[in-house]
């Protein structure tokens, strides 16, 4: 039996997190494989990480004011000896999750396995979420690389110097959930009717937090121009995800409001349900400046929604092509209303297109094909190498 420690920056309900939880969730269920997990930080998907394997905090959350529930949680503090610890489990390989996590790994370093650095980010998120210090640490303790797209793994071999040899595709892998299509459309006409839309309303939808990468500004925009009523039929924007506790969310309704399109621009925060109403778009709008590789685009176009996005913006544009929507020129937003009111206007391209998607989707990220490309990275990675001693 392999031991593996996965690494994660946090516990949040984000794209990177989200995935890694899919993919330990599947490996825990192979009975070659033993998992650890260590969080850097925690969140709402702690409970969901502990459910799968042992899981430990590099740096303990604080301890609630209550006593009970202090104590019922108290099973999640690191122990002092939580390196010490972590080197008698003696570990086959380390997997760490995002780009960010360069100064645990320099901490982890008498672990004296292989390390992999799952890769999410891009240049912006890079400069964004970590010093160029922890990046350099980054660079240096990892043996290998998994990239979430081709498009990112060309870039991080011409940016930053990585051997071909040394950084590897992944594919993404679905959530459980996202295969049941009918059910998540069916239930769409009751989702309409609880946002007190119409039901035969036109919606263009997005997903993400609000950072200033996702392009929460340009959606509104988009808002603007596209027309509000399309063969007299209305047409909303919908954005899900963010928090409306975040100064950014006090800003963006600000702009919705001075360009009157309060009542035609929903913002939901955060649910734990974000597929249902996914399944009740039209058209998926991708204005996202940086995206290595979205997931909210895969279950988009599981769910045979076309999708309209950047080019040079990540690789929402590997599952897109010529077939499954438009790529429109970086931070073209004219073209991108347009392309989306061509979609809205033509019911026949929307379906087309929609269904084309979702074939690509099936094809190219099985839940087979990625745990066996998965398996076999990891196994690759294990291989025997030697380790010097520590000086």
């Amino acid at each position: 039996m392999k031991k593996i420690l996965f690494i994660s920056h946090d516990a949040n309900r984000a794209g990177a997190q989200i995935l890694l939880l899919r993919f330990v969730k599947k490996l825990a269920q192979y009975p070659d494989f033993q998992i650890t997990i260590l969080l850097k930080h925690g969140g709402p998907l702690v409970s969901e990480f502990e459910a799968v394997a042992p899981t430990f905090f590099w740096n303990p959350p604080a301890p609630p004011p209550n006593r009970l529930l202090g104590r019922l949680l108290r099973h999640r503090q690191h122990p002092a000896n939580l390196l010490p610890k972590l080197e008698a489990e003696g570990f086959d390989l380390v997997v760490s999750n995002t780009v960010t996590n360069g100064d645990l790994l320099e901490e982890l370093q008498s672990l004296r396995c292989p390390v992999v650095t799952y890769a999410h980010e891009l240049e912006i998120g890079i400069s964004m979420y970590t010093s160029p210090e922890a990046f350099a640490r980054t660079l240096c303790r990892s043996d290998f690389f998994m990239a979430c797209s081709r498009v990112q793994r060309q870039r991080y071999i011409a940016n930053y110097g990585i051997d071909p040899a040394r950084i590897d595709y992944l594919p993404s892998l679905l959530p459980d959930e996202a295969t049941n299509v009918d059910d998540l459309i069916g239930r769409s006409a009751d989702l309409r009717r609880q946002l007190n839309l119409p039901v035969d309303a036109l919606l263009v939808g997005c997903m993400g937090t609000f950072d200033w990468r996702k392009g929460v500004d340009v959606f509104i925009q988009l808002a603007r121009l596209v027309p509000p009523q399309i063969q007299d039929i209305p047409v909303y924007f919908i954005w899900v995800g963010g928090s409306h506790q975040h100064v950014e969310f006090k800003t963006i309704t600000e702009d919705a409001r001075r360009l009157g399109l309060q009542e035609r621009l929903i913002f939901i925060e955060n649910r734990p349900n974000p597929l249902e109403y996914m399944a009740c778009f039209d058209v998926f709008a991708l204005p996202s400046r940086e995206e290595p590789y979205p997931l909210v685009v895969l279950e988009a176009a599981l769910l045979a929604k076309p999708i309209v996005c950047f080019d040079q913006s990540g690789g929402a544009r590997e599952v897109v092509e010529d077939d499954a929507g438009f790529i429109c020129d970086y931070l073209d937003i004219n073209r991108m209303a347009d392309c989306l009111t061509t979609l809205l206007t033509d019911e026949t391209l929307r379906q087309r297109m929609g269904q084309v998607a979702r074939q690509k989707v099936q094809q190219r990220h099985s839940e087979q094909r990625a745990m066996n490309v998965l398996i076999g990275l990891l196994q690759k990675y294990m291989a025997p190498v030697p380790y010097p001693t520590l000086s």
